[in-house]
């Protein structure tokens, strides 16, 4: 088996004397490239091995914790599972470097069981923390091949080294490449900034400092097959860095890997715990959400820890609609020897993080079978219930609303404000994550609170904003809509009351939700709305359980005729009420048979009374339209007993012509057209759009 690529680390290799590999191998077995030189190998040899021999399952696990376990917090973990294994620390050797300490403890567990039991102790308490590498993608603009390797090695050593320097960073940079199955892979080994710690060199009891840059190996992978980039490094600051740098190596375009967002948590708000059990990935058993941080309004994060956050958020009966989730911990019961899950920690846009790695394809292969990873719907449309607590800057607002939203202004209905978190250009999907402190008069410093983000400076514009304000938005709509009758005071329930719509001789009472309905607001309506029918009108393309009935709108200002259309279909009225005022939307000419009434662009054609020869000539019409219908045969319809040809059929359309002329001049409404028109060969056809009952 090989190595996962997360453990090709150049530096972690180094880290590790030769004498301890040596021993290592005498253990484990020796990779197949080595087996000829046990007597005299180098580090290069041993990470060579590791890249391209096939392991043993032994090799495998002792490199996982040489990288697991090989740092600060690891060695702390050790120290930890062996007090409570109550193993003394001389059955260990202690005083060598992180780095060498959990392959002498994997070497040492073989034969001893209390330190197997620390062992596997350790393991488990760093996995399930927060010290675990983590990589970001990024999806370039199209599959494209990469023609000169060795070309854009050179390229890229070249920019590192002079970035570095710029930076302060050293100048110590070796890259390496190799390409794997269409995947093009670059190793980079760096110095960082300058460390000069306090400490007592061994020999020499005087404290001293102790200068020298630590060395850092950084990973790109480039899948020419897909057009991802997936950057493994151990500073979040070179992210941004190695995404233009590696493009520009490659392509020649520093922007050929946009920085779009490769993963998305909308599905979780979409369809809850169901969202982690859409899969069939062979291998992944209970998945959970332990952990997520959700982003609701204006700088407002609320942060869930649990063993099922999904659990809690129904117990608490949380509005997930509302805001966005910007990261979520998963922990995955996958088939495998051991039985600790996985933890996957995503963070949008880009970041994903898994704590063994071993799993990663697996892990990558369920994220994208849920729509998590690489999502194409991650650009869901916004609405009002996304943008509670309704603080938002401009182009939100305008994405919501469009044309209406400067009339909205003018109202009062959207009102300017400071905002105190915004978004970082170019990084739209990781949420609102520059926080505004205020440095001196009309400057601010936004501090960005994830680490590949930099903070930067904002000036006042970058933080203008709109608040939206329920009270003046309820009076806008009465107006917008032509309601009227008194009004009932929902307190902060997110329920604005519209008032009445009259539809004929039916009356029903209009309730706007601003946000989610929570359980019983069918009851509470109903209690205070007698002797209309309460419609519950949702501001979003969405059905919400609400136990009375609900009319999801098209848009957040609808027109009169849109939300008329909806109420009388949430009710269950749309045969039971006149035509017109179900008629789809365009629909110029209305004929409803049921209660014989014709209309024209909603003005009710009253001359046409229902059996006359004039409304059978428009009904007949209406129903063959947009074709026509032989003068003969109207003619046949309306008077089969006459026998002077197509009379009876002209009579009918003069007298309706003329009915529709002095009804639409009693509306006040100017009518020129032609709705009926004749055809060379002796047929009338209809040139309105219809609406026929």
């Amino acid at each position: 088996m090989q190595l996962p690529l997360a453990y090709l680390d150049g530096s972690v290799v180094e880290e590790v004397s030769l004498d301890l590999w040596r021993k290592l191998f005498l253990v484990v077995g020796w990779p197949e490239s080595l087996k000829s030189k046990k007597k005299s190998f180098n580090h290069e040899e041993v990470l060579a091995a590791l890249q391209g021999d096939d392991l043993s399952d032994d090799l495998l696990q002792a490199v996982e914790a040489l990288n697991e376990l090989g740092t600060e917090s690891g060695r702390e973990a050790i120290e930890i599972a062996m007090k409570d294994r109550r193993v003394l620390p001389e059955a260990l050797q202690m005083d060598v470097g992180e780095r060498e300490l959990p392959i002498i403890l994997f070497l040492a567990q073989k034969g001893n069981a209390a330190l197997a039991e620390v062992f596997l102790r350790a393991q488990a308490q760093i996995q399930d923390g927060t010290d675990r590498r983590r990589y970001h993608e990024f999806m370039g603009k199209e599959a494209k091949p990469v023609s000169h390797l060795a070309e854009s090695r050179g390229t890229l050593l070249d920019e590192t080294k002079r970035y570095c320097i710029e930076q302060g960073l050293g100048d110590h940079v070796q890259v390496t490449t190799f390409e794997d199955d269409g995947a093009y892979i670059f190793h980079v080994l760096r110095s960082h900034h300058m460390k000069k710690p306090l400490a007592v060199v061994p020999g020499h009891g005087a404290r001293a400092t102790i200068a020298y840059r630590p060395v850092h190996a950084d990973t790109l992978r480039y899948d020419a097959s897909v057009g991802r980039l997936r950057i493994s490094v151990r500073a979040s600051s070179m992210v941004e860095y190695y995404r233009k740098a590696l493009a520009r190596a490659l392509f020649g375009d520093p922007m050929f890997f946009s920085g779009e967002a490769v993963c998305s948590l909308k599905i979780l708000q979409q369809l809850g715990r169901g969202a982690l059990e859409a899969h069939a990935v062979a291998g992944v058993g209970r998945v959970r959400m332990t952990e997520c941080l959700w982003e609701r309004g204006d700088g407002d994060f609320l942060h869930i820890r649990s063993s099922d956050c999904f659990r809690n958020i129904e117990e608490l009966n949380l509005p997930l609609e509302e805001g966005n989730i910007l990261q979520a911990k998963l922990k995955l019961q996958v088939v495998g020897r051991s039985t600790r899950p996985v933890t996957v920690n995503i963070r949008v846009p880009s970041r994903i993080e898994v704590s063994n790695k071993h799993q990663e394809k697996l892990v990558d292969e369920f994220l994208t079978a849920i729509n998590i990873r690489n999502s194409k719907e991650r650009a869901a449309q916004a609405n009002l219930w996304c943008l509670y607590p309704w603080r938002h800057r401009i182009e939100s607002w305008r994405e919501i609303f469009g044309a209406e939203t400067d009339t909205l202004i003018r109202r009062g209905v959207l009102v300017p404000i400071r905002l105190s978190s915004v978004q970082a250009p170019d990084h739209g999907g990781a949420g609102k994550v520059l926080l505004a402190h205020p440095i001196e008069k009309g400057e601010f410093y936004g501090v960005s609170q994830t680490p590949e983000i930099p903070s930067r400076s904002l000036s006042a514009t970058d933080l203008d904003g709109f608040e939206m304000k329920p009270v003046e938005l309820r009076l806008h709509l009465r107006t917008h809509l032509g309601l009227k009758g008194s009004t009932i005071d929902w307190g902060d329930s997110g329920l604005l009351d519209l008032g009445v719509l009259e539809v004929g001789d039916t009356q029903f009472r209009l309730i706007y939700a601003l946000r989610r309905p929570q359980a019983g607001t069918g009851d509470r309506i109903r209690a205070k709305t007698a002797g209309a029918h309460p419609v519950l009108l949702l501001p979003v393309s969405v059905d919400a359980e609400a136990g009375m009935p609900t009319a999801p709108l098209r848009e957040p200002l609808p027109s009169s005729k849109d939300v008329t259309r909806a109420v009388i279909a949430a009710c269950g009225l749309t045969n039971k009420v006149p035509a017109v005022f179900t008629a789809p939307e365009g629909s110029r000419l209305v004929v409803d048979s049921r209660v014989g009434k014709v209309w024209i662009d909603g003005v009710e054609i009253t001359g046409l009374r229902a059996g006359s020869h004039p409304f059978r000539l428009m009904e007949a019409l209406a129903r063959a339209c947009p074709e026509g219908v032989p003068t003969d045969a109207l003619a046949k319809d309306l008077s089969g007993a006459r026998l002077d040809g197509d009379t009876p059929a002209r009579q009918a359309k003069t007298l309706a012509l003329k009915a529709i002329d002095l009804a639409m001049a009693a509306a006040g409404r100017s009518f020129d057209e032609k709705p009926i028109v004749s055809g060379p060969s002796g047929y009338y056809r209809c040139t309105l759009p219809v609406h026929v009952v």
